[in-house]
């Protein structure tokens, strides 16, 4: 008896499965002859990447003759059962449209669809390779060429967007290994291009622009700390294609340079961390700066008979940031328009004698290995004015770290990017 309920119960609740089946569009083929409708898509927003399901009916169980845009990119549309469609947001979909397209059967449109609501496309930072080539063994060399093809670039120590584009778009000066001279990325002809070899210089840790653009200064650490006998500071032209490099300055081992809009030029030295204002230079290049002028030592802040320091400045030039490898803080140096010299210099944030990897607020953050920076606009700060009016934060990398952090005008320092895959493998480093 018991059996034969059981049984019953079992063939009732199949027979209950087989009627609701057959009351949708489920499993079926799609139909030209009858329009497909479209109820819903959600989520409604998100950013790259986010799983997007679209409702409706007659959509056929063919994926290939489905063609989803949303935002004006093509959505990778990864399946459907004839109600739903399983599509993945594209990148940059910034304007949210959401279209379907229903392909006929001699691949002629069938149908287009546009949903009335807009998909809220919510931008993330997203990492990822840009160029880097590898062999069996794990390794990789510079080779130049179209990024798709032969070249590859296994390294870099300092990046400059060019200021001024020309023939086209934009370019990324690099260098790499302190020795190995200078290249050049194309990111819109996706090359890449040795300018030049490492010849007179002997080695390179960062390079600038001159105010107008049209001039590359290259300090080198020329291995004198205290002699004026060597070049420290090379330059090369806009109109040679900045193929050619000459001496510009005669002094101590250079690491880093700065340009002002009124003219001045200053540079950082090894010993005690120095920064010097270059003296007249009017004579003509090259320039022997035996009248340099201090600005300020980093032994004022901390004890060190020297070391590599670099500066950046600030999109204003109302300041500069400075840092060294073996320091983990971000240091400011204001810039008197009337002295033409900057003065003081005060911790933004980390500290001088301690390093870490933590989050914080001025003394409270801790950073490794800082080096390379660039002062980003701030949409927020230009939207919602700050009571200082600045409009750029600070990102900087970190490869003692393996991240990059931002710095906010206030001094709060959060990672911006990187140490992601400690979960995965226990460890900071690699490519993930």
């Amino acid at each position: 008896m018991k059996k034969t309920f059981y049984l019953s119960l079992l063939l009732g609740c199949l027979c209950m499965v087989g009627c609701k089946d057959d009351s949708t569009d489920s499993g079926q083929p799609y139909d030209p002859n009858r329009p497909a409708t479209f109820t819903e898509f959600t989520p409604t927003e998100g950013a790259v990447r986010t799983r997007m399901y679209i409702k409706g009916s007659n959509f056929g169980t063919d994926e290939s003759k489905i063609h989803v845009n949303i935002g004006g990119k093509r959505a990778k549309v990864i399946g459907t059962d004839g109600n739903t469609i399983y599509c993945m947001v594209p990148s940059r979909a910034y304007s949210g449209e959401v279209v379907v397209m229903m392909e006929g059967e001699k691949g002629d449109t069938a149908q287009t669809y546009t949903f009335d609501q807009k998909f809220t496309y919510n931008t993330r930072t997203v990492v990822g390779t840009l160029l880097r080539k590898v062999d069996e063994n794990n390794e990789s060399g510079f080779s130049d060429g179209s990024f798709d093809g032969e070249a590859s670039v296994p390294s870099n120590d300092w990046l400059v967007f060019d200021p001024k584009p020309q023939n086209g778009g934009d370019k990324l000066l690099f260098s790499s290994n302190y020795y190995d001279g200078l290249r050049v990325l194309n990111l819109t002809q996706r090359t890449v291009t040795r300018l030049f070899p490492r010849s007179q210089y002997k080695s390179m840790h960062s390079f600038t622009f001159s105010v107008d653009g049209d001039t590359l200064f290259f300090p080198d650490d020329n291995g004198q700390a205290t002699s004026s006998q060597l070049a420290n500071i090379y330059y090369a032209l806009r109109s040679e294609n900045f193929r050619k490099i000459r001496p510009y300055n005669y002094a101590p081992c250079s690491y880093a340079m700065v340009c002002m809009p009124d003219g001045y030029k200053f540079y950082c030295c090894w010993k005690n961390a120095a920064v010097y204002r270059m003296g007249d230079n009017s004579g003509g290049i090259p320039h022997v700066d035996n009248d340099r002028v201090l600005c300020f030592k980093l032994d004022q802040l901390v004890a060190t008979g020297g070391e590599q320091t670099v500066m950046i400045l600030h999109p204003s030039g109302k300041y500069m940031y400075m840092f060294s490898k073996k320091r983990g803080a971000i240091l400011r140096s204001n810039y008197n328009p009337t002295t033409h010299m900057f003065e003081g210099l005060t911790i933004i944030a980390g500290s001088l004698t301690q390093r870490g990897a933590q989050e914080g607020i001025g003394s409270t953050a801790r950073f490794h290995t800082t080096w390379a920076g660039v002062f980003v606009k701030n949409r927020e700060y230009v939207n919602n004015p700050r009571p200082d009016g600045e409009l750029y934060d600070f990102y900087f990398t970190d490869s003692g770290n393996h991240c990059i952090w931002k710095l906010t005008p206030d001094g709060v320092a959060s990672i911006a990017v990187g140490r992601s895959n400690y979960t995965a493998d226990h460890q900071y480093s690699g490519y993930v």
